[in-house]
């Protein structure tokens, strides 16, 4: 091995090294993967404190999103868009109730496919359970999303 290409491999081992490092001391915030005793992601941590998209609680809506409702946005819009980064979430209680039924959220990402949108939904029928991950497709929110494409996707106004 000539002294070029074994320079050469050493950097590359120490930037992949230097990487898995980076990785590991990374926040469990930032690790889509990663959640709560609740079974929520830890990337919604602190949500309630972001700005409120909706100025009164959202009564009916879509079937799909049932219950009481209220919309935050780790981040405002910047003109027509969400900056890249942006975490919006949607909460739900059944009607009546103080706890959380459902928890939706979508996350934007660098890329063009649905706005550069991921979906994740998450449920429970009692507020003694675990949230579960919805397993319904990630299509079938975009397709419901793309109504709201001239508002950056997100149906709630501020």
């Amino acid at each position: 091995m000539t002294a070029m290409r074994l320079a050469l491999a050493l950097a590359a081992a120490a930037a992949l090294l230097a990487a898995g490092a980076a990785l590991a001391l990374a926040p469990e915030a930032a690790r889509p993967e990663a959640s709560r005793k609740d079974g929520l992601p830890l990337y919604i941590n602190g949500y309630a404190k972001w700005p409120k998209l909706n100025a009164r609680p959202i009564v009916g809506g879509s079937a799909a999103h049932g219950g009481v409702k209220q919309v935050y946005a780790s981040k405002l819009k910047r003109g027509a868009r969400f900056p890249v980064g942006t975490i919006v979430i949607k909460t739900a209680r059944p009607a009546g109730a103080k706890w959380l039924s459902l928890v939706a959220t979508m996350r934007r990402i660098q890329g063009r496919e649905n706005g550069g949108w991921r979906w994740e939904e998450f449920t429970r029928s009692s507020p003694s359970q675990r949230f579960r991950r919805v397993a319904f497709g990630e299509s079938g929110c975009a397709a419901c999303h793309m109504q709201a494409q001239a508002t950056d996707y997100v149906f709630t106004r501020r």
